[in-house]
């Protein structure tokens, strides 16, 4: 039986479907060594989970066989296709860049050389903090942002010696999702008191 924190992370994780898809969308998801059952899934749990309807979203995913251990081959799997991309910005290699959004949706979207040196730019602008440059440059290129581009005002690592293993990679996903509300669920099944920072 997983427990409540790891399910409540495995629906949460439904939203970072998004990031997957700009990184290599269903490519990704086969590398990580999902069948199409569990890709579809995937989609369908996000979909569910941005309607509010998270319990279903988990249940969807657990259905398909999603567990930990998925969730982390495509953290994996996601992790190698943005540092390709990464590589490529930094090393202003345009044709590298290509290969490496080739099955992504940013390959409709940066078509061009001229493209790939927008979005390099505001590669550039988003490394030195210059958010609001950043995403005019992504808008003129059609990119959507993200509504939650910060991170969680709070040093984790004062929490993981109170959680268990499961709690602890539950949290890492969630962390992830960058979903305040997940992080503080599995804070307080754990009995941590989290305080005022914590609060969304």
């Amino acid at each position: 039986m997983q427990s409540k924190s790891l399910l409540i992370a495995i629906a949460a994780f439904a939203v970072t479907t998004t990031g997957v898809s700009a990184y290599g969308g269903k490519h990704i998801l086969r590398n990580a060594g999902l069948n199409d059952n569990q890709i579809e899934a995937m989609q369908e749990a996000r979909e569910l989970r941005h309607s509010g309807d998270q319990e279903a979203a988990r249940d969807r995913l657990l259905d398909a066989g999603i567990d930990v251990n998925i969730l982390r081959n495509i953290h994996k799997a996601s992790k190698e296709a943005r540092s390709g991309i990464h590589n490529a910005l930094e090393t202003d290699d345009y044709e590298s860049f290509k290969k490496a959004i080739e099955s992504s949706s940013l390959a409709d979207i940066i078509t061009s050389e001229a493209d790939f040196e927008q979005f390099q730019e505001a590669h550039a602008l988003r490394m030195n903090g210059d958010w609001e440059e950043a995403e005019e440059i992504l808008d003129e290129l059609g990119i959507e942002r993200k509504e939650n581009r910060g991170h969680f005002d709070m040093s984790h690592k004062r929490f993981l010696k109170n959680l268990n293993e499961e709690q602890r990679d539950a949290l890492k996903v969630a962390k992830q999702s960058n979903d305040k509300k997940t992080v503080r669920a599995i804070l307080d099944e754990a009995g941590i008191e989290t305080g005022p920072r914590m609060e969304s």
